[in-house]
């Protein structure tokens, strides 16, 4: 994480969440005016913070892959730190619905989520909650793609990335779900073009969470700069200069190799903000 913050900064505006315990690991080596002393109950902070960056839409935290009163704790703990900040949403929603599987391209007009929306909100069909994902988020389309059959979380950024507005990013998969997820693209995004880029996924769980390892795809895409994860491994230059060719923007390596083993990587661990809280964000941390 020292790495991670001190290569984004200078770049990207970067604050580091810490809390007594984790605060060591960060002093004097990354500059003092981007730490924050927040107690979270877990790291991943994409999925149970905002999604959007400029507009900041809310959704519940709830997932059935964790026991609800785990769901819960997170959720509380976040929610007071954002209290305790002043930090307001533009939006919230009572779907449950992880930061995680929300993969918006940069402008902030086009949302892919995966079908794991619709077994932790029974209630919806696809067509139903494709509109009211349109209507809370504020895009002109959204696709909602098969997940993968094997990931616990269950997450489109496991699977797709934006490498412009309107390019994506597919982590080709074996058949039928290859179809059917490059279909689903198509179908909702008639103007944009869907690139297929090669899967080195390597299979591993811990604790009961399938890993993060190899997923390229779990990039941080900003307004200039694409942060893809490495895993110190033969395909790491392949997947960057291919990435690179693929983009506008600056790609940078971020080493995820050994984090990803936990089932998340560069952009699990990081929530993107702009306007007004992040204002309020950043001048916490010069307190």
């Amino acid at each position: 994480m020292v790495n991670f913050a001190n290569i984004i900064n200078g770049k990207d505006q970067v604050v580091i969440l810490v809390d007594a315990a984790t605060i060591p690991y960060f002093e004097g080596k990354v500059p003092s005016n981007i730490l924050i002393k927040a107690k979270m109950e877990d790291i991943w902070i994409r999925d149970f913070s905002s999604v959007i960056p400029a507009r900041q839409i809310k959704f519940k935290f709830a997932p059935g892959y964790h026991k609800h009163s785990d769901a819960r704790e997170i959720e509380n703990r976040f929610k007071n730190w954002i209290s305790q900040n002043q930090l307001q949403y533009d939006k919230t929603s009572s779907i449950i619905l992880d930061g995680g599987n929300v993969v918006d391209n940069p402008a902030g007009t086009r949302a892919i989520v995966t079908d794991r929306i619709l077994r932790d909100n029974p209630s919806f069909t696809k067509e139903s909650v494709k509109a009211s994902l349109i209507q809370l988020l504020g895009v002109n389309e959204v696709a909602i793609i098969k997940e993968l059959p094997d990931d616990t979380t269950g997450h489109a950024d496991g699977m797709v990335m934006w490498a412009t507005d309107d390019r994506i990013l597919f982590m080709t998969e074996t058949e039928p779900i290859r179809s059917e997820v490059i279909n689903e693209l198509k179908n909702s995004f008639p103007n944009v073009e869907v690139i297929e880029v090669p899967n080195y996924y390597v299979h591993e769980t811990w604790r009961g969470f399938t890993s993060a390892r190899n997923v390229y795809v779990n990039s941080i895409v900003t307004d200039d700069y694409i942060y893809m994860p490495i895993f110190n491994n033969p395909h790491d230059t392949e997947m960057l200069c291919l990435f690179q060719s693929l983009t506008n923007k600056t790609v940078v390596p971020i080493s995820a190799e050994n984090i990803c083993i936990m089932g998340g990587s560069t952009r699990c661990l990081s929530w993107q903000i702009k306007g007004s809280n992040k204002m309020k964000i950043l001048q916490a941390a010069v307190q």
